[in-house]
């Protein structure tokens, strides 16, 4: 997993990490009495030392957010979050998908381009559950992406020549390479018996999606859009290529949750079934 970029300027990453666990805090994804990732979890995900991690803790320390003590995580206290907190500038999928996987049953449906942002953070958690650290009873997973075969999606695209094929070969590679390690990766633990249950659904839908969409456990939603920009990939069958495309797996994601957000999140819901059951079909990617 690559780590996440705080911020562009060091002296403020500590800042960047502490609106995010104030505002997880403030969500209900950190809830009062329990505990924030370790120090160690939080330098990885941000890629930022153990004194810019201590930083950031001790801002919400002298918040009355949390306390903590030598050699533990910290622990949420459930103090009062500043209004200033209540619309993140931006949240990341890692830590989110990590507190749906406290849940003995999980439940996971996914809107994306590519799911590569989805495959980069999921490993973290079968090797939790590899580790015996959760004990999930049931994982399911459903899958929505674009039908990389049967129509031609708006993007990826050649910039001088929207005709290229060569954009589009890389991205059928991406979805296909992304879905089926999803898939592996979840399977194996139902092979191993590590978990009793495991379903993963994988279905396409005839349009080029705008934006990424995770529901998580029916209660909490991620949203996220996709912008366009032009850049230039690794050589394509060794011939460098200028492409319009979305860097997706840097989207600022929008987190709604269960009870304040309700309307928000059984919207997103029933706009994901309705897909699903009503246009989706599922998808061969072979093994």
């Amino acid at each position: 997993m690559a780590p996440r970029d705080a911020g562009s300027t060091d002296g403020r990453k500590f800042q960047v990490i502490a609106d995010d666990l104030r505002t997880e805090i403030a969500d209900g994804v950190h809830r009062a009495g329990g505990q924030l990732p370790s120090q160690r979890e939080l330098q990885a995900t941000y890629g930022v030392s153990r004194e810019t991690v201590g930083r950031a803790l001790e801002v919400l320390r002298d918040e009355g957010l949390i306390s903590s003590s030598r050699g533990r995580p910290a622990t949420v206290t459930g103090g009062p979050v500043p209004a200033a907190a209540a619309q993140p500038a931006q949240v990341t999928l890692q830590p989110r998908l990590r507190a749906a996987f406290e849940a003995e049953e999980i439940t996971m449906d996914v809107l994306s381009l590519t799911s590569e942002t989805m495959a980069q953070h999921l490993g973290a958690q079968v090797a939790r559950i590899s580790d015996g650290d959760i004990r999930p009873h049931s994982i399911s997973l459903r899958l929505m992406l674009p039908d990389i075969t049967g129509i031609r999606l708006a993007f990826p695209r050649g910039v001088e020549d929207p005709d290229d094929d060569r954009p589009r070969k890389r991205h059928r590679d991406m979805v296909i390479n992304h879905a089926r390690s999803l898939r592996h990766s979840l399977l194996r633990l139902r092979h191993q018996g590590l978990v009793p249950e495991v379903s993963v659904q994988i279905r396409t839908v005839p349009f080029t999606p705008p934006l990424k969409l995770y529901l998580l456990n029916k209660d909490q939603l991620l949203e996220g859009y996709y912008t366009l920009e032009q850049w230039t990939p690794e050589p394509i069958d060794g011939v460098e290529v200028t492409i319009l495309d979305s860097l997706g797996v840097g989207a600022t994601l929008f987190p709604y949750t269960k009870p304040a957000q309700a309307l928000k999140v059984e919207a997103a819901q029933k706009f994901f079934d309705s897909y699903w059951d009503q246009l989706a079909q599922d998808a061969d990617f072979g093994d």
